[in-house]
């Protein structure tokens, strides 16, 4: 621990504790030049808090402190402004329900695809609404064999989907999708 610092001892608590400073800006940052220019910047912050009369009571923890709130300082600066879009920018209900409609059309040439196992659980079950219980008995299967076999059709749904379409997600929900060039026939 160092003491309370004038100019020369700031300049060797410093040299000091120099590398120990910049082993812990390379823990946060990961571009050594930008550690290096982080750990310059902590110095002169400490000759400016000295000139400007301040006392720094624990040089190795008033260094310490001083490289947290920098390495914080970096970041924010790095960080992209949030934008506030207007009401234009919003999906309205409607177009969402458009968009929902057109993808859901899309849905059942990729369904069609699956063995036939699958794409029979899986159209009963969301397209036609039968239960899982129920299609169970029809299928003469366990439950969880008919949740199961449903979970993988989705899964492999999503698979189909994904390969030929580009779609966009926003808190779970589709909000918007694009065929890809090579898979336009599908939608």
């Amino acid at each position: 621990m160092l003491a309370a610092a004038t100019s020369p001892e700031l300049g060797t608590a410093y040299l000091a504790l120099r590398q120990q400073l910049r082993s812990f800006l390379r823990r946060h940052v990961s571009d050594a030049s930008v550690a290096d220019d982080l750990l310059q910047d902590i110095f002169v912050k400490a000759l400016q808090s000295h000139r400007s009369g301040k006392t720094i009571a624990n040089v190795t923890a008033w260094l310490y402190t001083a490289a947290r709130t920098t390495v914080i300082d970096h970041y924010r600066a790095q960080a992209e402004p949030h934008v506030e879009l207007d009401e234009s920018h919003w999906i309205s209900e409607e177009n969402e329900l458009e968009l929902h409609s057109k993808l859901a059309l899309c849905l059942r040439p990729f369904a069609e695809q699956l063995a036939p196992i699958y794409r029979d659980s899986l159209l009963a079950s969301e397209l036609d609404g039968i239960g899982m219980r129920e299609l169970a008995e029809r299928e003469g299967v366990s439950l969880s064999a008919i949740k199961s076999r449903v979970s993988r059709a989705r899964s492999m749904l999503k698979d189909k989907v994904l390969k030929c379409c580009h779609v966009e997600m926003q808190d779970g929900v589709v909000s918007d999708y694009f065929p890809n060039t090579k898979c336009v026939k599908a939608c």
